[in-house]
């Protein structure tokens, strides 16, 4: 349904059409309030289609406007989608010489409209047809420039001909080599490289770079925007299905001027290059036929490029690639004064096409390995990191003496929590990507499985570290994004019987326990969950078939220490047993006898009613006790007319019952704590609930039965 701000731009339109015939002397009001409405609304929302279609009607059909009112109307000329052939049509026809055609000074700002436009155009196909038109308009002087622009755009092999060749020749000579047409002669002359044109070339040419980025920012702002509100299509940064080109397509981001820009010589009329490639449809039908680049280490930049070289990869494209990297960083360690900036500029770009090829260029590891040994561990350490999470999956102790030491020496120098919490990222980057490798493996190694096995110890480390320097919420949440990771990977399947169940250090899991965050608590309850059923599957039976696979073996110890860690959670959480250590495998949360007994002396002398052991339940954990207690209010709420009193404080086995005496609310116990688990799973905190279930079997059963 069209909105307020639609119709208020529609009613605003339909008065300017009404303006726009009658002599500015005639008209009751000045033009000049709808101008500014129209400009302000298009500014800030975009023009629909149907309002784009109706504007442009106006300014290419004779009209009574003055040149500054159609000046400001082009200048906020925002489609809010692709704009339609019908519009670009529109403006083609109201090119060229005649009274009925708008001036000269329209002409040139609706050409410089289309380059502006260019890449949200729904079909970019209709200039290409519309190419006879707008060539043959060259010999208008005083739309040239923009016209040579947008040619230049549009100009593909099949439009390069022997008479178009002649005439722009002619031109350059009668116009004194004008810029404009110069550079659309270099155009012409990159798809044949071979044609003679003399000295036509020779003189300065015009860079046709995007006329004002600041509109086209704007734009990609208000599409998105429009995206969102309509999910009618994708946004236009989004459609790759075009080699790039610096400073002509709009794009947000120029591509690094060090790698080459995708360019094929040598083509004949027959050829099908990636220059020529406007869509996904043509991509696909011509994918066969398409002859790669000059360059291919282009694909740095060239999003197209790197599909067609996924496609069709080969290890001698990978060597090229690799070969033109090795002497680019040779050059770059070698000149002594290239700068900070361009060097990680380069490293960026790198970045992007090893993200997309889920490879890190050798070469680029190799420069990496000798550029960390004199790195601060500041400057691009994003980048940096980012390109070694990508390392292939070898041998960590290799790794760790060839890389992976320098690199922490030089990213912990300073000192701080976020350089190790930096590091403990990359090394989660880096497990998922060896998870990937695995994965992806008939069967792993023995020497891949270990590799993964001794980075997760390592990292163990660093993890410890980081908890025992800072509890912030943010600083936890990172560490446990890094135990997630490692619970995904002992959780796959095909991996259960290779990789060797890594614990977290004892010390960390109870830290994490005691913490104020609700978050936390459950993210590592969910985590501890995933690691039992992990070591349930791992400590079963093996049928015969699977003897084979080198199933990994675990000490009674190690699991009866692991078991301490969810008997300790359980007793502090449900049973109401905190910190004791009489229970089988029960740790007490490693605090000491005589500390335990302190505390409870101390919580007894404050309320003789409460002990220390049950501080940690759902009624009384800082944690837990609103969601507790908020469980009970919305019982009470339901039944309050069946009820005659409400629980006053935090519940108990036996301020329970005697509730249920008193007149109040029938909730035994353990109802209560079921109650409790599944409140809190409604409200999307569900780690607990899966550590519960799956500690305490008897509970799922109650669980079932009480659905």
């Amino acid at each position: 349904m069209p909105s307020e701000r639609d119709d208020g731009l529609a009613a605003a339109l339909l008065s300017l059409e009404n303006a726009a015939t009658i002599p500015a002397k005639l008209r009751g009001s000045k033009v000049s309030s709808l101008i500014d409405t129209i400009a302000l609304g298009a500014y800030e929302h975009g023009f629909t289609n149907a309002s784009l279609d109706r504007l442009v009607d106006i300014i290419t059909r004779p009209n009574r406007l003055d040149q500054a009112s159609l000046g400001a109307l082009i200048r906020n000329l925002y489609p809010a989608s692709k704009v339609p052939d019908t519009v670009v049509i529109k403006i083609i026809g109201g090119l060229g010489h005649g009274r009925s055609k708008p001036s000269y000074s329209i002409q040139c700002a609706l050409l410089k409209w289309l380059v502006m436009v260019y890449d949200v155009l729904d079909n970019q196909r209709v200039l290409s047809q519309l190419y006879s038109i707008l060539f043959n308009l060259l010999d208008t002087i005083a739309i040239r420039p923009q016209l040579c622009h947008v040619l230049s755009l549009i100009t593909r092999r099949k439009h390069v001909r022997p008479f178009r060749i002649q005439m722009l020749m002619e031109l350059t000579r009668q116009a004194g080599s004008e810029p404009h047409l110069v550079g659309l002669m270099r155009v012409y002359k990159d798809f044949f490289p071979d044609i003679i044109v003399g000295d036509v070339t020779s003189g300065r040419a015009s860079v046709f770079t995007h006329p004002n980025p600041e509109w086209r920012h704007r734009l990609g702002e208000i599409q998105e925007s429009y995206f969102q509100r309509t999910q009618d299509g994708l946004p236009s940064e989004k459609r790759t299905f075009r080699v790039t080109r610096k400073g002509v397509n709009g794009s947000r981001r120029n591509p690094t001027p060090v790698f080459p820009e995708v360019h094929t010589s040598r083509a004949q009329e027959s050829s099908i290059t990636l220059e020529e490639i406007e869509d996904v449809h043509e991509f696909v039908r011509k994918l066969e036929k398409i002859e790669p680049p000059n360059q291919l280490v282009a694909a740095i930049n060239d999003t197209l490029l790197q599909k067609y070289l996924l496609l069709r990869s080969s290890d001698t494209d990978s060597q090229r690639i690799d070969s033109w990297l090795f002497a680019l960083f040779e050059d770059q360690l070698e000149d002594s004064t290239s700068s900070e900036g361009k060097i990680f500029e380069t490293l960026e770009a790198v970045l992007g096409y090893t993200e997309y090829n889920k490879k890190l260029p050798s070469a680029c590891l190799a420069y990496l390995r000798t550029m960390i040994k004199s790195w601060n561990g500041v400057t691009g350490r994003e980048v940096v990191l980012d390109l070694l999470s990508h390392s292939s999956l070898e041998s960590f102790e290799d790794l760790y003496s060839s890389l992976l030491q320098p690199l922490e020496e030089a990213v912990l120098d300073d000192g701080t929590s976020e350089s190790k919490l930096a590091l403990l990222n990359f090394y989660r980057d880096l497990l998922d990507q060896w998870t990937a490798t695995l994965l992806s493996q008939p069967q792993p190694s023995t020497d891949a499985s270990s590799a993964v096995t001794s980075l997760i110890a390592h990292a163990n480390n660093l993890a410890l570290t980081i908890v025992q320097t800072s509890l912030s919420v943010n600083t936890l949440s990172r560490v446990l994004e890094f135990y997630e990771a490692t619970a995904s990977l002992i959780s796959q399947p095909k991996l259960r019987s290779s990789i060797r169940i890594t614990i977290p250090p004892t010390e960390l899991i109870y830290t994490l326990q005691f913490t104020d965050s609700l978050s936390t608590t459950s993210r590592l309850c969910g985590i501890l969950a995933l690691y039992k059923k992990a070591f349930e599957i791992a400590m079963s039976p093996k049928p015969a078939e699977s003897l084979n696979l080198n199933p990994q073996s675990y000490s009674k110890e190690y699991v009866n220490h692991f078991n301490g860690f969810l008997m300790d959670v359980c007793n502090c959480l449900w049973r109401s047993r905190a910190f004791n250590g009489s229970d089988p495998n029960a740790l007490a949360c490693l605090m000491d006898t005589a500390v335990t007994q302190i505390l409870s002396k101390h919580v007894a002398s404050i309320d003789s009613s409460t002990s220390l052991a049950t501080l940690f339940t759902f009624s009384f954990s800082p944690v837990f006790c609103l969601l507790a207690i908020s469980y009970v209010r919305e019982l009470e709420d339901r039944t309050e007319d069946e009820i005659e009193l409400r629980h006053p404080g935090p519940p108990t086995s036996k301020s329970l019952l005697q509730l249920e005496k008193d007149g109040g609310l029938r909730l035994p116990w353990p109802d209560y704590k079921l109650g409790v688990l599944q409140y809190m799973e409604n409200k999307g905190v569900n780690g607990v609930g899966e550590l519960m279930y799956n500690t305490m079997k008897h509970l799922m059963t109650a669980r079932e039965n009480r659905a």
